[in-house]
């Protein structure tokens, strides 16, 4: 396949947003919830996190929003409307600077966040939003819903439930956001040969390749890029699963990266994050969709693994031979 969901219509829709977020206590469990008006229409989007902050969930209520907007009917005029100024300040007047600065703020620490602002900024770009401050709790009523909505997420978590997943359907996109399978494979260096990357790509019954290769670049590195290029490869925001066999990916991507930001690209060691210019290609491919990181095994190894690695061996193989000639 050519293109994954490429855009079929060139209709401007307007919507309104409503979103809230909250922790109890702070940072702690925490909820967030997203009302979505579309004329007489109307879809509400909610999701929990067990370790997280106001901040983050006042955060997360936007980007499911407006990503489900992308996906649902592509570009839109959106007013957005949230009772938290962090989020309506950080994306009007700080975002630029702190672009600007690396991702830095101007006293030149890391910016909070940074997953969230990155993924906010890209969907700022994908639509012409304009962004509203409401007091919260002053009785507005689509505000209110939002809140007790985030509150019922929060408390469901609390309460020992399951933690919700944001729910990407509306009555625009019935179906939900297009699931999507990428499998990931790199073989390192021999010699003076490169390494090389590839990337599986799997909607429904389609499947596209891409891979790559590089002198310079370890195999981790060549992992790392391979997700960021097929994540790059979508055209529209999907619900996507990447498995890899290489724990260095899997658990940097869903859980060692948010700590490597928050120290400023540092381990706990205090050591330079090596491969950083590659995560944070991958933060900004990440940030369209709705992704999970599935470590394989033997015992679970997708078919899709198996053709990685055929296609892994054939470009090395490919390599080899235009060496030899």
């Amino acid at each position: 396949m050519d293109e994954l969901l490429p855009l079929e219509s060139d209709q401007i829709y307007r919507a309104q947003i409503y979103t809230d977020g909250g922790c109890e206590p702070n940072p702690g469990p925490g909820g967030w919830a997203a009302i979505i008006r579309l004329d007489e229409r109307e879809w509400v989007l909610h999701g929990n996190d067990p370790d997280t902050t106001n901040n983050r969930m006042e955060l997360q209520a936007a980007v499911a929003a407006l990503a489900l907007l992308e996906s649902s009917l592509g570009r839109c005029q959106v007013e957005l409307y949230t009772d938290s100024q962090y989020v309506r300040q950080g994306i009007t007047e700080w975002i630029d600077r702190w672009i600007g600065n690396g991702w830095r703020t101007k006293h030149k620490e890391p910016v909070k966040n940074q997953d969230l602002w990155r993924a906010l900024h890209q969907l700022t770009q994908a639509h012409e939003v304009a962004w509203h401050w409401l007091e919260g709790h002053a009785g507005h009523p689509f505000n209110e819903r939002a809140d007790q909505l985030a509150t019922q997420a929060r408390r469901s978590l609390q309460a020992g439930l399951e933690i919700l997943e944001p729910d990407m359907r509306s009555p625009m996109n019935p179906a939900g956001l297009t699931g999507v399978e990428i499998c990931i494979k790199a073989a390192g260096r021999g010699g003076a040969r490169p390494g090389v990357w590839v990337a599986v790509l799997r909607m429904g019954d389609h499947t596209r390749d891409l891979s790559g290769s590089d002198k310079e670049a370890t195999t981790n590195a060549l992992l790392i890029r391979a997700a960021a290029q097929g994540l790059g490869a979508l055209t529209r925001p999907c619900k996507v699963t990447v498995y890899s066999d290489a724990e260095y990916l899997v658990k940097g991507a869903s859980q060692w990266i948010k700590g490597w930001q928050a120290r400023g690209w540092q381990t706990k060691d205090g050591k330079p994050v090596a491969n950083r210019a590659e995560w944070e290609a991958l933060l900004d491919a990440v940030a369209r969709h709705h992704v999970t990181w599935q470590i394989v095994t033997e015992e679970n190894l997708p078919s899709d693994m198996e053709r990685a690695v055929l296609v892994a061996t054939e470009v090395l193989e490919g390599l080899a031979d235009a060496a030899d000639m």
